[in-house]
């Protein structure tokens, strides 16, 4: 059984034959992640910012009822609603004993006018975390991130999934495919992006007997321009093709003096 070595330059020397599909798989990626990234980082400050209770249902279910004296009123000044802050209330409480400090997030800007330093509060307590009732506890979503995010993700995974197609064909070749030999019928040349000439490449249309005998015709990408120098339409050129006799590609000549393929 022949196999042939790869590696990840092979399959990029390959990708980059379709420089579109790479281009747009790349911006999808990158443009999703160069949003996501610095944004979550942004976000997290300003979430941090505030205090945040975690399970306050379960304090509200099984939480022990005091009443509390608000020490303080804090707006959080870098996150403004409809012109409104959210507000930080810092209160003091007795538990066993001893004076405990605590704090809330809350956005109702219409109770919270009506609150000052000195009043009794009502909260409840449970396993030393506290919440002030009366009020929903104000916590920053950063799922609107995702919703941006994520589209642009989809579409690289897709434009991925679609250069891998394309190119799974002629990695599967380089391992298995057997030496065969290719008559040229034709050679078509692609241009790559006009100002780097990346992804300049040609495609080389060529017959070959099948396996069955039967005449098949294909065609396959290459940038080794030197592989067409001293070749015209009818000359013969090395191919590879399938166990199977169903698909075929150039013999990759560069590649396989690189990679140190020894041919029988």
């Amino acid at each position: 059984m022949i196999h042939r070595k790869t590696n990840l330059k092979i399959i990029w020397q390959r990708a980059k034959l379709r420089p579109r599909l790479l281009l747009f798989a790349f911006q999808g990626i990158a443009f999703s992640l160069f949003l996501f990234i610095p944004i979550v980082f942004m976000m997290s400050s300003i979430k941090n910012s505030f205090p945040y209770v975690e399970n306050v249902e379960e304090i509200a279910s099984n939480g022990i009822k005091e009443n509390a004296v608000l020490i303080d009123i804090e707006p959080i000044g870098n996150v403004t609603i409809n012109g409104d802050n959210p507000t930080v209330l810092i209160y003091e409480f007795d538990l066993d004993g001893q004076k405990r400090h605590s704090k809330f997030s809350v956005f109702d800007p219409k109770k919270i006018e009506g609150l000052k330093k000195g009043d009794v509060i009502a909260i409840k307590h449970f396993n030393e975390k506290s919440i002030v009732l009366g009020y929903e506890q104000y916590s920053f979503s950063m799922d609107f991130i995702y919703y941006i995010a994520s589209p642009f993700l989809v579409i690289g995974l897709v434009f991925c999934f679609v250069l891998y197609t394309r190119i799974k064909k002629e990695i599967g070749l380089y391992k298995t495919g057997r030496v065969r030999e290719g008559k040229i019928i034709s050679i078509s040349h692609n241009r790559g992006f006009t100002f780097s000439k990346f992804g300049l490449s040609m495609d080389v249309h060529y017959e070959y007997d099948g396996y069955d005998g039967e005449n098949k015709v294909d065609k396959s990408r290459t940038n080794n321009f030197a592989l067409t120098n001293n070749k015209a339409v009818g000359d013969v050129i090395r191919i590879l093709v399938s166990q199977d006799g169903k698909s075929s590609c150039l013999y990759p000549e560069l590649i396989a003096k690189t990679n140190g393929w020894k041919e029988n």
